[in-house]
This record gives C-alpha cells, sequence and structure tokens, in this order.
C-alpha cells in the first residue's frame, strides 16, 4: 500500500516541476510568440538560447534533486515542447549534437544560465537576452 502511495507522490511532484519549469519558460519567451504561441523559428537554432534553456532546467532539477534519468528526460521534453511545439525533437537533437560537440555558444548560454542560478522562474535575463536578438514571431495564416 506505501509503495502504490510513493508511485503517486513521485508522479505529482513529476507534474508539479513540470508546470514550474514550463510555465517559466512560457512567460519568458512570451514576448515572442505569436497569436497561436509559435516562439520565431529562429530561435530553433540558435545555440545560445537552448545552452541557456537546458542549463537552467538542469540547475533547477539539480536544486529539487531530480536524479532518476526517465524524470529528467520527461521533465526536459516537456519544456522543450512548451517552447518549440512540433519541432521539439528537431530541437532537442540539435541540442544535444551541439552539448555533445562543446558548442562555443551553447556553452555561452549555458554559462550565462549559471551565472544567474536562476530557475526560481524568474528569467528575466533569458526574456531580455532573447528580446533583443529575436523579432516576434509572426502567424503567416491569414
Amino acid at each position: 500500500m506505501s509503495y502504490s502511495l510513493g508511485i503517486k507522490v513521485f508522479g505529482l511532484g513529476l507534474i508539479k516541476h513540470k508546470k514550474k519549469l514550463t510555465e517559466g519558460f512560457s512567460s519568458c519567451f512570451s514576448p515572442l510568440k505569436d497569436e497561436l504561441g509559435n516562439v520565431p523559428v529562429e530561435m530553433q537554432f540558435d545555440a545560445f538560447t537552448n545552452g541557456a534553456v537546458l542549463q537552467v532546467c538542469e540547475i533547477y532539477l539539480e536544486e529539487h534533486i531530480i536524479q532518476k534519468n526517465t524524470s529528467k528526460a520527461s521533465i526536459l521534453d516537456a519544456v522543450f515542447e512548451e517552447i518549440y511545439r512540433r519541432e521539439s525533437l528537431n530541437v532537442q537533437e540539435r541540442v544535444q549534437a551541439w552539448n555533445e560537440t562543446s558548442d562555443e555558444h551553447f556553452k555561452q548560454g549555458q554559462e550565462q544560465a549559471n551565472r544567474h542560478g536562476d530557475s526560481s522562474g524568474q528569467l528575466k535575463w533569458l526574456s531580455k537576452y532573447s528580446q533583443e536578438h529575436f523579432k516576434r514571431a509572426n502567424n503567416l495564416m491569414l
């Protein structure tokens, strides 16, 4: 009985962490989103931004002692899906490649996230950076 209760509590905790991070990034990038909630396409290819996103998530997961790889993967997947929607898997593949090749801009994004050390949802620095480097997304449908 206590075993199944532990699973339920852990499941609710996982949902709570996903929600906290997805809401934080949704707010962070909201000034750039179009009417459908899409961010600029160029963000998918920006190593700095995605390095920062990954590192903010890593800091958060470390602070909340989430070590199980399946839990981390589930949370990271939810975050990237919130930001990039249908293109989430493509972006995650690029993130993995940038990480494996130690891409300079990717590492700079991670370092910037480390400097701010902020996983609390107050991502003003990343929001400011993205607004300075990207134009608001435009919905092409009329």
